[in-house]
């Protein structure tokens, strides 16, 4: 029996050890919770100009929290009216539209988000108009972000583990002793199912009042918001679990325990789906927490009922019986619930982070008292065939519950971030913006500057634009500032799709130079230093003006260069005459509008208007001359770029004066 109990503890400790050695070596990194990475206008950022609207974008899929999504604080401390927000870019950006007329002055805004699991996520911060920049600076902080009302949904998950672990774990440790004939005087212990799944059900609806009241119980209660719980997935799993636990209820209220358990299972299904896992896969995210929580949830509740058992039964041979035949199901137990832990563990944190953060300290107690656990599991079935293990299993079960305290605690902890890491797609721009662009050898590069920060998009030959397919190509950038005062400042750049890169940036009054060292698997990169005007300043009258100046020419002369690879400009310019209204219907503006626009004046004292398209990674510049006609005009679009130059005849009266003359 000794060499018996011998062998299976080596098994358990070889997974132990396989289960701690994958933590250790795992570089996973991810978030348990949805996490603000930017807004528009910029967080504790200034915009020269009232913004339209407030965007917010999140690392992963959230959902709008009733009324209380978006809500902005005027100067004076008023509330600013905004348009019901609205969710793109596959549930991770929130906008809401600027109903009310706003001036200068330090906003504040708060928001609150149901991220895929449940949690319902809050935070604040700020922003300027005009030249209230000081205002941020001179108080407060830059804002954050928590778990709305984290202490009720902590002790609530807390309830509803335990509850698993009496309804599933009860019904199990049941099954298990009704196989065993009780001794005589002896009866079995009443049942704790039903006080489980009624347990259940309370937690369980008090989660779903907790994201219809926005992290708030009391307004749960007294005002839920029915589209938070009805509009989006968080909400609606969170009504099939509560669905599910009161299943359970009626089925065992009438005596009919298999339909129990398939009310179980669907309760054990849908917090699986909301689970944080989830959020990192799709299809194993949901099944590691389904499977670890049902494992875990009859390991403690078989067990508690097994000791219940032996206390009633006084620990005649029965009860001993009992709980060997429980002893072989928890070992395949503990088996499956340390791979689908581990599993699940590597999909949330990095292990090198483990001690770095709140979550990986609470995640580390876990971890050890999951090792206690396993280690007073092997001592108790070791002293089965010696003496009355009951005291052993008791110190084992307690430290069960306070494995699922600290699992209630890890589900409202933040994990770590990765600052670097890459961003599931580019940020809003902050403010005027303004998109310049160039070639380095064959990749084009239009990078749009706004206020705080820059995006640059690289693309290689044969993209498809349209459906944003780069063929799986691998791309790299490295981006420098220098500022008109001539220092140079390599920025951090952070991936935010197939060739895309973002990155914060100061960007300084005059001429900013920002240079782009771009690559691309299979193709010819280099170095293009792009002009960056600051700041922007949009001048859409000018551009309707430069249209009308430009269809007003009856006839003029231009030399057009068309290249692909600023390798091979050496060919000949084309010279085409035509007339101003056959040019302008060839151009993007020719509506006389663009997406971007900025004036300002070159070193030479011309009037140059740039203009940005960034859904077509689009960038020109136009130089005008006295009368708001183009005289040069660089185009760099994403597989070619074009200069042009033009030449328009002298006006007839000239030609008229000098033959007088003669």
């Amino acid at each position: 029996m000794c060499g018996a109990w011998a062998r299976r503890a080596t098994r358990l400790a070889a997974v132990v050890l396989l289960a701690v050695a994958g933590l250790l070596t795992s570089p996973t990194s991810a978030q348990a919770h949805a996490v603000l990475l930017f807004a528009s206008p910029a967080i504790e950022g200034a915009v020269s100009t009232a913004p339209k609207e407030i965007s917010l974008v999140f690392d992963e899929p959230v959902h709008p929290s009733g009324t209380k999504t978006l809500r902005v604080a005027a100067p004076d401390g008023k509330p600013v009216s905004l348009a019901a927000p609205t969710r793109s870019e596959g549930g991770k950006q929130l906008t809401a539209t600027v109903r009310s007329t706003v001036g200068p002055g330090v906003y504040t805004v708060n928001w609150q988000a149901v991220a895929e699991d449940g949690d319902v996520m809050s935070g604040t911060y700020r922003f300027a108009i005009g030249s209230s920049a000081a205002g941020l600076a001179s108080s407060g902080t830059a804002g954050g972000q928590q778990v709305s009302g984290a202490p009720a949904t902590a002790v609530l998950r807390w309830v509803l583990y335990a509850a698993f672990a009496l309804a599933l774990g009860g019904l199990v440790g049941e099954r298990l002793a009704a196989r065993h004939r009780a001794p005589e005087d002896a009866v079995m212990p009443r049942s704790w199912v039903l006080l489980g799944t009624v347990a259940g059900l309370v937690a369980s609806f008090g989660l779903a009042v907790l994201i219809a009241g926005g992290g708030s119980l009391v307004r749960g209660v007294s005002s839920p918001s029915g589209s938070a719980l009805s509009d989006g997935r968080p909400g609606i799993l969170a009504l099939v679990e509560v669905a599910g636990w009161l299943g359970a209820v009626v089925a065992l209220r009438l005596g009919q325990r298999r339909p129990a358990v398939g009310a179980l299972f669907a309760a054990v299904v849908a917090e699986g789906l909301r689970a944080h896992p989830a959020a990192e896969s799709a299809v194993w995210g949901p099944v590691l927490t389904t499977v670890h929580l049902a494992a875990a949830a009859v390991w403690i509740g078989a067990l508690i009922h097994m000791l219940r058992v032996g206390r009633a039964w006084r620990w005649a041979p029965p009860a001993r019986a009992a709980l060997r035949a429980y002893a072989r199901l928890a070992l395949a137990l503990v088996v499956v619930v340390l791979i689908s832990g581990t599993l699940s563990g590597l999909l949330m944190v990095s292990p090198l982070k483990l001690f770095d953060t709140d979550f990986g300290q609470l995640l580390a107690v876990k971890l050890a008292l999951v090792a206690g656990v396993c280690g007073l599991a092997l001592a108790a079935r070791s002293r089965l065939s010696r003496t009355t293990p009951h005291l052993v299993a008791r110190v084992e079960a307690s430290a069960l519950v306070a494995v699922l305290g600290a699992t209630a605690l890890l589900g409202v902890t933040q994990p770590p971030r990765d600052k670097n890491a890459d961003l599931p797609f580019a940020p809003p721009p902050s403010g005027n913006a303004i998109t310049v662009g160039g070639r380095a050898d064959q990749i084009g590069i239009a990078a749009t500057a706004s206020e705080g920060q820059v995006v640059v998009r690289l693309t290689a030959p044969d993209t498809d634009l349209e459906n944003g397919d780069s063929s799986g190509l691998s791309y790299e950038a490295g981006l420098t500032l220098t500022t008109p005062g001539g220092r140079s400042k390599a920025l951090t750049a952070r991936g935010c799709g197939a060739g895309c890169f973002y990155a914060p940036v100061t960007w300084h009054k005059g001429l900013n130079l920002l240079t782009v060292r771009a690559g691309a698997e299979g193709w010819g990169g280099g170095r293009e230093t792009l002009r960056v005007m600051w700041p922007v300043r949009p001048d859409a009258a000018l551009l309707t003006r430069t249209v009308k100046a430009m269809r007003s020419v009856d006839e003029f002369t231009l030399h057009e260069l068309v290249a692909s690879d600023t390798a091979r400009t050496t060919v000949a310019p084309t010279q085409l005459t035509i007339t101003g209204e056959q040019f302008i219907d060839s151009e993007p503006y020719t509506k006389g509008k663009a997406p971007l626009s900025s004036r300002f004046t070159d070193t030479e004292g011309n009037t140059v208007l740039a203009l940005g398209f960034p859904g077509e990674r689009l960038a020109l510049e136009l130089t005008l001359d006295e009368q708001d006609r183009v005289v040069r005009e660089t185009l760099v679009a994403p597989n070619h770029f074009i200069r042009r130059t033009f030449t328009y005849p002298e006006p007839e009266d000239s030609h008229s004066d000098g033959r007088d003359g003669q």
